[in-house]
C-alpha cells in the first residue's frame, strides 16, 4: 500500500493539464481534503469485501488453480483500487501512456495485476511529487536547494514515499528562517476541518505580540476576521502583502516629499543668501567706483550723472525689482523735476503688471495714487516665482488675488513651480532711501 498515505497531492476534480508547479497551499489543502475522503471510501469498500468473504454468505472455495471465490474476491479488490487510482492519480497530458498501462493490467486476460497497478500509481505519484515539492523558487537559498535536490533523488531512486516525505518535512522545519513555522505545519497537518485550518492561519499570521503598534494590531485583527470567514489562504496572504507594501510605499513617499520640501527650502535659502551677497557686493562696488549714467528723461541736457554721489534720485520700485532679480537695472534722474516729468511714461514702460490685459486695473497702470505707498494696495511680486528666480510683478494685492489661478496656470505650470503662497512679497524700499512726496 505504499504511496496511498501521501498521494494526497493528487488533485481530483482539477484539470492537471493546466497545472503549474509548485502548487499553492490552498491547492495542497484542497487535494488533501479530497484525497482523505477518497481514501475513506476505498477503505470502506475493502472492509466490506473482507467482511463479506469472511461471512457464511460467501461462496465456498472450489480449490486451486481456478477457485471462483478467490478470483471474484481479487477482482473486487482490484476494482476498488482501480476506481481509486483513476480518480485520484495526478494524470496529466504527459501521463496518458501510464493511464493506458493501468487499464491494460487491470483488464489482463489472467485477471487484474494488482501489484503492477500499485507500481504504475507509485510512478505517477513520484513524478508529481518531484515536480511539486522539489520545484525551485527565486527565494531558495543553498540549504533549501540542497534538500530539494536530495528529495528529488530519493523519489527518482524508488525510496519509500513515506520516508521521503518525512525527510522533506523535517528539512523544511530545520532550515526555515520564519519563527513559528514548525508549529504552523504541525497544526495545519492536524486540522480536520475549515475552522481548524482558519485557526492555524490566524495563530501564524495574526498573532498579537506585546511589541506590536496599534496599527499592527488593527492590521492583524482585520485579517484574522477574514480568515474566520473561510476566505482562501492564498487570497488573504496576497491581500496582506499588498496592504503592507502599499503602507510602506506611502511612508516612503511621505518621507520623500518631506525631504524634497526641505531641499527646496534649503535651495531657496542658499539662493537668497547668494542674492544678498550679490547685492552687498554691488553696493560696495558702487561706493568704491565712480559710475556715470544718463538721466532717464530723454530731453535732459546733461551728459551724465555721477551715481557715486550720496544724493542721487532713482526709481524706488525699479531699485527694489533689481534687488529681487529683475535684470533691467535701476533708473536714475538728475533732478526731482525730471523724475516727475518722466513719471507717466516710466510707469507705462517699467511698472506694467505681469497680467497684462487681464490686470484688474487695465488699461490703467495699477491703482495709482497713494495706493502705491500706503498699506491698502501695495505692489509686489509672486513669492513662489521669486524662489525659482522668476520675477512676476503685480500692480496690487487685489490684482494678485483676483488673477492667482490664471497666473499659476500661465507661469507656474510650465515651469513646474509649486503653488504654495497666497500673498505677494510686498514692495519695500531700501533702508537707505528717502521716499520723496
Amino acid at each position: 500500500m505504499e504511496g496511498i498515505e501521501y498521494s494526497q497531492r493528487s488533485r481530483p476534480g482539477v484539470d492537471f493539464n493546466h497545472a503549474t508547479f509548485p502548487y499553492s497551499l490552498d491547492e495542497r489543502v484542497s487535494q488533501a481534503a479530497q484525497f482523505q475522503r477518497a481514501k475513506e471510501e476505498l477503505e470502506s469498500k475493502l472492509k466490506s469485501i473482507r467482511n463479506f468473504y469472511a461471512s457464511p454468505h460467501a461462496p465456498a472455495h472450489s480449490g486451486p488453480p481456478n477457485c471462483t471465490r478467490c478470483k471474484t474476491k481479487n477482482r473486487r479488490v482490484a476494482e476498488a483500487y482501480y476506481d481509486f487510482y483513476q480518480a485520484n492519480a495526478p494524470w496529466t497530458s504527459g501521463r496518458g501512456r501510464e493511464k493506458e498501462d493501468l487499464d491494460k493490467v487491470f483488464n489482463d486476460a489472467e485477471g487484474p495485476q494488482l501489484k503492477e497497478m500499485h507500481r504504475i500509481f507509485q510512478s505517477v505519484l513520484r513524478e508529481h511529487l518531484k515536480n511539486d515539492i522539489c520545484a525551485t523558487q527565486p527565494g531558495d537559498d543553498a540549504d533549501i536547494s540542497k534538500y530539494k535536490s536530495a528529495t528529488g533523488n530519493m523519489l527518482r531512486n524508488g525510496r519509500d514515499i513515506q520516508d521521503t516525505i518525512k525527510y522533506y518535512t523535517e528539512s523544511q522545519l530545520q532550515y526555515s528562517k520564519v519563527p513559528g513555522t514548525a508549529e504552523f505545519i504541525k497544526s495545519l497537518q492536524g486540522a480536520r476541518n475549515p475552522t481548524q485550518r482558519a485557526q492555524a492561519y490566524i495563530n501564524f499570521y495574526c498573532k498579537i505580540e506585546p511589541e506590536d503598534t496599534p496599527q499592527q494590531k488593527n492590521f492583524k485583527n482585520k485579517y484574522a476576521r477574514v480568515f474566520e470567514s473561510f476566505t482562501p489562504h492564498d487570497e488573504v496572504v496576497k491581500a496582506m502583502k499588498k496592504e503592507a507594501s502599499d503602507t510602506q510605499a506611502s511612508k516612503v513617499s511621505a518621507l520623500q516629499q518631506e525631504m524634497d520640501e526641505l531641499q527646496m527650502a534649503f535651495s531657496a535659502h542658499v539662493k537668497a543668501k547668494a542674492k544678498k551677497a550679490e547685492k552687498e557686493q554691488r553696493i560696495h562696488d558702487r561706493e568704491l567706483t565712480p559710475r556715470y549714467v544718463s538721466c532717464n528723461l530723454e530731453e535732459c541736457p546733461l551728459d551724465s550723472i555721477n551715481v557715486s554721489n550720496e544724493e542721487i534720485i532713482e526709481c524706488a520700485i525699479c531699485e527694489w525689482l533689481e534687488r529681487k532679480g529683475r535684470r533691467r537695472g535701476p533708473i536714475y534722474y538728475c533732478s526731482v523735476e525730471h523724475a516727475e516729468e518722466d513719471f507717466a511714461d516710466h510707469e507705462k514702460q517699467e511698472h506694467l503688471c505681469c497680467m497684462g490685459r487681464s490686470c484688474t486695473y487695465y488699461p490703467a497702470i495699477g491703482p495709482g495714487g497713494e495706493g502705491r505707498v500706503d498699506s491698502t494696495d501695495v505692489c509686489g511680486i509672486c513669492y513662489d516665482c521669486e524662489i525659482h528666480e522668476v520675477v512676476s510683478f503685480f500692480c496690487s494685492e487685489e490684482c494678485y488675488r483676483g488673477n492667482l489661478d490664471a497666473h499659476r496656470e500661465q507661469v507656474h505650470h510650465d515651469r513646474d513651480i509649486p503653488n504654495t503662497a497666497k500673498h505677494l512679497i510686498a514692495y519695500e524700499p531700501a533702508n537707505d532711501m528717502e521716499i520723496l512726496p
